[in-house]
């Protein structure tokens, strides 16, 4: 794959899950949901934007300059910290086929961080460093969704620790 289907396939990528969380807000019936997944949705079409100004200089020079997208969601470090503020009775989400949504979103932020690793692996240096920084954001998306997901479905694990188990 050379740099512009890398890019255009990125593109995909990106449309799809903005488009995804758009949706979900449009149907959310909770109003902490709605925000989750517009913020989602606002992130994943800053990367949009982002991807078609990338892929417009490399049409038009041939050449990256070193900028890295930014993300509208906190650092990977404080992920934790800033969903724990937010926690809210959210056991209405299950009725409301809010696990669904996020069962959905969590499948395509996978899908993209693993396209994300293996552009990492094989693009010139310039391009994979790019990568590399959607790859940082799509983990912390996915890591987010999940913790989502676990919560709504009250699984007993958040960010992947366990909290509780039924004999508790």
């Amino acid at each position: 794959m050379n740099i512009e289907q890398a890019f255009q396939t990125a593109l995909d990528y990106e449309q799809r899950i903005r488009d995804l969380y758009l949706e979900a807000a449009q149907k959310a019936l909770m109003p902490e949901a709605k925000a989750f997944y517009d913020i989602m949705a606002r992130d994943e079409d800053s990367h949009v934007a982002y991807l078609q100004h990338k892929l417009a200089e490399w049409q038009k020079t041939g050449v990256m300059t070193d900028s890295a997208p930014d993300s509208v969601l906190p650092p990977a470090g404080n992920l934790a910290a800033a969903i724990g503020r937010v926690k809210a009775d959210l056991s209405g989400l299950v009725e409301s086929g809010e696990p669904g949504a996020l069962a959905d979103a969590l499948k395509s932020e996978e899908e993209t961080s693993a396209f994300y690793r293996s552009m990492v692996q094989k693009l010139p240096d310039d391009a994979r460093k790019i990568f590399s920084r959607l790859l940082e954001i799509e983990d912390g998306h996915t890591a987010i969704v999940r913790a989502e997901l676990d919560l709504v479905m009250q699984t007993g694990h958040w960010f992947d620790m366990r909290e509780f188990d039924m004999e508790e």
